[in-house]
């Protein structure tokens, strides 16, 4: 998407800017530029008056060009109203014999001001060529331009204050009037007149546009001839700027403005207003225009990114109205000309752009996850993915719909395939969601969690611990780690092992977990059963050396012998057990299994679990909720662990605790895994720490009873540790305890 963003903005920033520099849309500009002049009404200036050279003075005079005596008559009749300034919207540039005459009258009557015309190219190869008036007219007059440049759709709407190139430079009549009028420049003259022309060729600068009074005749007009004849009194001139011209149809002096058709003195006389009341209209520059036309896009394409499609709208909207209104508010208070059409449709261009290739690429991103969800082996059992290649010949729309149908119906059958496999395990099984409520629980978790399942329903969500809390004595109860087995014992004497793994997403984020809990009573109960079994046997096997020492106390001449065959006869029992084991160990070559020791540990713990309980003795394991793997023969590893508990177990008075630790280390340089197994027991005196794991050698206590044994358990446990290419040792302190420490080479997973 960021792409298709980045496209967007690209093409519709590109098309704007094509739009502002070629003035492709300036059209539409000048409809908006003349729709919103066309509400302002103002009323022409009463100090500018037109001598027209009308029909009616045609008629009375005769065929033009008239004779330039009568254009002097005029300027004498207006010389005695002593005006402010005299603009002479007539062409003198041809010689005529009545020359002097018109000088003559132009210096009696004061400021007179004349056109000029301009060839382009000028003579001999010159870039423009200036047709001053006759040397004799233009030594008491001042010429300036009265070229008009029609916009692009032939109207003519502004008026160039300066013309010409490089040193040649005539101001518009306006501005001369103006000048006359006022004594000075005009300021719209000074704001926009600053940059020099080019030597090089002929060109209009200082661009002004024009809100004009009205149609034609809006001023106030007089004809030609009647002014000639003497029939308007002088006073009705005095003070004003008059401005003399063509306003016949058939004289060609007429444009087309958004008023009609106007004569060009008219809107000269337009030209002088404005200057006058510093009314005119300056269009914006090229990087002015160009920064309104990208400002209103810019922000558009920023909300694409952040906001909803609705928004969106609801901005484009407002940044449409807002930009014609920048637009009205500039133009008629500010007098400044901004053209809205380029932003205007980039605005109209960008949201549907942006629409359709959003759409594309969600449809594009669509189709291809459908169809890669469709070459996938499906995991149901009897179907499998297919390539969808039948559907390729179909259309886009119609594709779309049956891979979103297909894969619609994956999800379902996968979805009620997981139910009835949760439902079909015969543990009790619940999904919790990321704060552990319940989600979905089985018949199996139903039936075992009920009356509280039924109470609150699914839909009260309770947590994995307030179910345990319902099923536990109170007694009993425990946090549940993530990923630990745990045992509990229910209210009513079963035996559980709760698991919970997390669940993640195909991106691996966990979503939740997975709590199962094992009815492990059978095997609690026949783990009792073995014991017992264990003691019938025992019991059994001791039964004739009983039977031996009941019959060696009545032959009372034998005393001693007969005390020392029973011990002789009660040692050989444990050391018969225990020497098998020993020799199974020596002769036996380890299996190379890949292990858990946390896993063994626990298992040990468990085994030794009646032997600890019997002497209120507390076995707590400290790092075995994470995989410790080593490569070994897990019997023999199992039953060295036993040995070690064991003997804490034995050596341990009633009420102290072991703290058994698995953990991985660094040891000279190579990973390893420690087990280490501390009691609070009654320690081992120093003497006899160097021959400890020796064969037949057993702790002595000092002022302790003595716990019995062989002394072979941890010879056992050394030969097992050595085979495994590990270490054992034993660190003690008499009164505080013992710590044995075992380390086995750390094994790699099987997976890596």
């Amino acid at each position: 998407m960021l792409l298709e963003w980045l496209l967007v903005a690209l093409v519709s920033l590109g098309a704007v800017w094509g739009l502002t520099r070629t003035h492709v849309a300036e059209r539409a500009d000048l409809l908006i530029y003349d729709a919103l002049l066309a509400t302002q009404v103002r009323a022409p200036a009463p100090q500018i008056i037109i001598v027209a050279i009308d029909e009616t003075s045609l008629g009375a005079i005769g065929r033009w060009p008239w004779p330039r005596g009568i254009h002097a008559g005029l300027l004498d009749r207006l010389a005695q109203s002593r005006p402010a300034a005299i603009g002479y919207d007539v062409l003198f540039v041809e010689p005529s014999a009545d020359d002097p005459a018109l000088a003559a009258a132009a210096h009696r009557a004061g400021d007179i001001l004349l056109p000029i015309a301009f060839d382009v190219p000028g003579k001999n190869g010159a870039a423009f060529s200036a047709e001053l008036p006759v040397p004799i007219v233009a030594r008491v007059a001042r010429p300036g331009h009265a070229a008009l440049e029609p916009d692009s759709d032939g109207i003519v709407r502004r008026v160039s204050l300066l013309a010409g190139g490089g040193l040649q430079t005539w101001p518009h009549l306006s501005e001369l009037l103006y000048r006359g009028a006022r004594g000075k420049a005009s300021p719209t003259f000074e704001r926009t007149a600053a940059d020099p022309l080019a030597a090089d060729r002929f060109s209009l600068a200082a661009p002004v546009l024009l809100p004009l009074a009205g149609p034609a005749g809006s001023y106030r007009t007089i004809g030609f001839s009647s002014v000639l004849n003497g029939e308007v009194p002088p006073s009705l001139f005095t003070g004003k700027i008059v401005l003399v011209g063509s306003t016949a149809h058939g004289q060609g002096d007429q444009y087309a403005t958004p008023v009609g058709t106007m004569s060009g003195v008219e809107i000269l006389a337009n030209a002088t207003d404005d200057l006058l009341a510093d009314r005119t209209i300056r269009p914006a520059g090229p990087r002015a225009e160009l920064a309104y036309g990208l400002l209103p896009l810019s922000i558009l394409l920023i909300a694409l990114l952040l906001l909803s499609p609705r928004l969106n709208l609801l901005l484009g909207l407002v940044l449409i109205g807002a930009t014609l209104g920048g637009s009205a508010v500039l133009l008629l208070w500010a007098r400044i000309w901004f053209p809205p059409a380029a932003a205007l449709a980039g605005l109209l261009f960008v949201y549907p752009l942006w629409a359709w290739r959003r759409l594309e690429a969600a449809s594009a991103y669509m189709t291809r996850e459908l169809r890669q969800l469709g070459l996938e082996p499906d995991p149901l059992p009897g179907r499998g993915g297919g390539s969808g290649k039948h559907h390729m010949l179909r259309e886009v729309i119609d594709r779309q719909t049956i891979l979103l149908h297909s894969a619609i119906e994956r999800v379902r059958d996968l979805r009620r395939f997981f139910g009835d496999s949760i439902q079909g395990l015969p543990d009790a099984t619940l999904i919790l969601d990321r704060d552990g409520r319940t989600l979905l629980a089985n018949r199996a978790a139903e039936a075992l969690f009920a009356p509280r399942l039924d109470d609150v329903g699914l839909a009260g969500r309770p947590r994995l611990p307030e179910l345990l809390d319902h099923i536990m004595p109170a007694h009993a109860r425990a946090p549940v780690d993530g990923g630990a087995d745990r045992e509990i014992v229910a209210g009513d004497g079963r035996t559980f092992v709760v698991r919970v793994v997390p669940l993640v997403d195909a991106t691996s984020e966990p979503v939740g977990s997975i709590a199962r809990l094992t009815d492990i009573s059978a095997i609690r109960l026949a783990t009792r059963h073995r014991e017992d079994a264990l003691q019938l046997l025992t019991h059994d096997m001791r039964s004739p050396q009983a039977s031996i020492l009941a019959l060696l106390e009545r032959k009372d001449a034998v005393d001693t012998l007969r005390a020392r065959i029973a011990g002789y006869a009660q040692r050989t029992l444990e050391l018969a057990d225990n020497f098998v084991q020993l020799a199974r160990a020596e002769a036996a070559r380890p299996n190379q299994d890949l292990l858990d020791l946390s896993a063994l540990l626990i298992e040990a713990v468990d085994d030794q679990w009646v032997l600890a309980s019997k002497s209120a003795i507390r076995v707590r394991t400290v790092g075995d909720d994470e995989e410790h793997l080593v490569l070994g023969d897990r019997s023999l590893l199992a039953r060295s662990l036993v040995n070690l508990i064991g003997n804490a177990i034995k050596y341990s008075d009633r009420g102290t605790t072991i703290v058994c630790t698995v953990e991985t280390v660094t040891r000279d340089g190579a990973p390893m895994v420690r087990c280490r197994i501390a009691d609070e027991g009654r320690g081992i005196p120093a003497d006899q720490l160097d021959r400890l794991f020796d064969p037949f050698t057993r702790v002595e206590s000092r002022g302790r009873r003595d716990v019995g044994g062989a002394g072979l358990g941890l010879s056992f446990v050394r030969t097992v540790v050595a085979q495994h290419h590990g270490t054992i040792d034993c660190t003690s302190e008499e009164g505080r305890g013992s710590v044995f420490t075992l380390h086995l080479p750390l094994a790699e997973d099987s997976d890596a």
